[in-house]
């Protein structure tokens, strides 16, 4: 429906409860929950390098990006990830969100942002949206996570038009 979510804002220490319950809910006990976690702890506190925007209907968390300037690099910016709520159609609400975080990335100085996510179906909604909003597959490096689960590299030039 459009028009019904509110627009992405910068995540507040309110929503870390909220925001808590929805890495849960997307990740559940998955090998990456932990990561989410600490990241989503790290923006919430307000550390520099850990940036979060929330999309909320009803007073609930339903969408999250967790994304921040690359250490040691100098104009890419890494998108840790994009968690929808599994209740939530992720096309338009997904897009929205992406949006959202190239905006602010390439506010803040970025050209090129980088995602490096696991070739697991526990984020396949989160591969399919990045790829679908003009993220490219750079690298795959096999057994990276854990036996049979690579680690995809995706990266997304800033100042292009998503496909």
């Amino acid at each position: 429906m459009p028009g019904y979510f509110p627009v992405p804002r910068p995540l507040r220490p309110t929503d870390s409860e909220p925001a808590r319950a929805l890495v849960w809910g997307v990740l559940g006990v998955t090998p990456y929950v932990d990561r989410a976690v600490e990241l989503l702890a790290a923006a919430t506190r307000g550390d520099p390098e850990t940036r979060g925007l929330v999309i909320e209907r009803d007073a609930t968390v339903v969408t999250l990006a967790l994304f921040g300037p690359q250490a040691g690099t100098r104009d890419t910016w890494r998108l840790y990830g994009v968690l929808i709520a599994p209740h939530i159609e992720s096309q338009d609400l997904g897009r929205v969100m992406i949006d959202a975080v190239v905006q602010d990335a390439e506010g803040s100085g970025a050209r090129l942002l980088v995602a490096e996510l696991p070739a697991d179906h526990a984020v396949g909604r989160m591969l399919s949206l990045l790829r679908a909003t003009g993220f490219r597959q750079e690298a795959r490096i096999a057994h990276f996570y854990r036996d049979g689960v690579a680690q995809l590299v995706l990266r997304r030039e800033l100042g292009e038009s998503a496909g």
